[in-house]
C-alpha cells in the first residue's frame, strides 16, 4: 500500500519526534532544495493518510533513513521502532541505510553508538546547511577525499631538532671528590702513631691533644685573683 501524491521509493525518510518537528521540516527543506525527493510525516502524513502505513512505507521503500538524534527522539518508543527497523536491513551498514544526525548534544547508546554519524547543533545556519549538504555528498560518493590537494604539514616539518643532552658525569667523580680529604687524615693519624710507637714520642703537634700537658712539664697554676 502507498501513500498518495508518495513516490514509490524516496532518497530520504526522517525519522523524528514531535518536539524536534522544526529540525525535521528544515533538513527536508535542504534535501529537497537539492533534488532529493524526502518523506517526512509532517508534509507527507495528510489528513486521511494511515499513518502506520506511511511510516512502513518510509521505512522500507526509502532508500536511507535520517534518525534525528536529541533526548526526546531516544525516549520515543515510535523513534526507536524506526531507526532499528532500518539497521535491521542493513545490519553491517554496507547500504548506509541509516543515517543518524544528532541534533542535540546527546548520547547514542546501543547499536547507535556504532554507526558513523555528524552534528548539526551549535551552527549558524550557513554553517550547519554547509555541513548537511557536503555530508550527504560524501555519503552518496562513498568516500571523504577532498576536492582539493590537502595542505602540506610545514608546522611539524620545520619544527627545529631538540638538543642533545649532555653526558652525564660518573659517580665515581663525586665519591672520590667527597672520600680523598677523609683518607689524607686517616693517613697522617697512622703515619704519627707509628713514629710515636718506634721513637717513643708524642705524635705530631696537630695530632696530639693541645690540653694535654707535655711530659716533664707542670701544669700552669693560675693566680687566685687578688693575690
Amino acid at each position: 500500500m502507498n501513500v498518495p501524491g508518495l513516490s514509490d521509493s524516496p532518497d530520504f525518510f526522517i525519522s523524528y519526534t514531535a518536539a524536534d518537528q522544526e529540525w525535521a521540516e528544515w533538513i527536508a527543506w535542504q534535501l529537497e532544495e537539492a533534488g532529493y525527493r524526502v518523506l517526512v510525516q509532517v508534509w507527507d502524513f495528510i489528513p486521511g493518510t494511515n499513518w502506520m502505513a506511511g511510516m512502513q512505507q518510509g521505512v522500507t521503500k526509502a532508500a536511507r533513513t535520517i534518525a534525528l538524534l536529541s533526548h526526546a527522539y531516544l525516549n520515543s518508543v515510535y523513534g526507536q521502532t524506526e531507526w532499528q527497523a532500518a539497521q535491521a536491513a542493513d545490519p553491517l551498514g554496507f547500504a548506509r541505510k541509516l543515517i543518524p544526525i544528532r541534533i542535540a548534544d546527546c548520547p547514542r547508546p546501543g547499536l547507535l553508538g556504532q554507526i558513523v554519524s555528524f552534528d548539526l547543533f551549535g551552527l549558524s545556519a550557513d554553517a550547519a546547511t554547509a555541513r548537511l549538504t557536503e555530508q550527504i555528498r560524501i555519503l552518496h560518493a562513498g568516500r571523504a577525499k577532498p576536492a582539493a590537494t590537502p595542505a602540506f604539514p610545514a608546522q611539524s616539518a620545520a619544527r627545529p631538532p631538540l638538543p642533545a643532552p649532555e653526558p652525564a658525569r660518573p659517580a665515581l667523580d663525586s665519591a672520590a671528590s667527597t672520600t680523598t680529604p677523609v683518607r689524607r687524615r686517616v693517613s697522617r693519624a697512622r703515619t704519627g702513631a707509628r713514629r710515636s710507637a718506634r721513637t717513643g714520642q708524642e705524635p705530631h703537634t696537630r695530632d696530639r691533644d693541645p690540653r694535654r700537658p707535655r711530659e716533664g712539664t707542670q701544669p700552669r697554676k693560675v693566680a687566685a685573683a687578688g693575690s
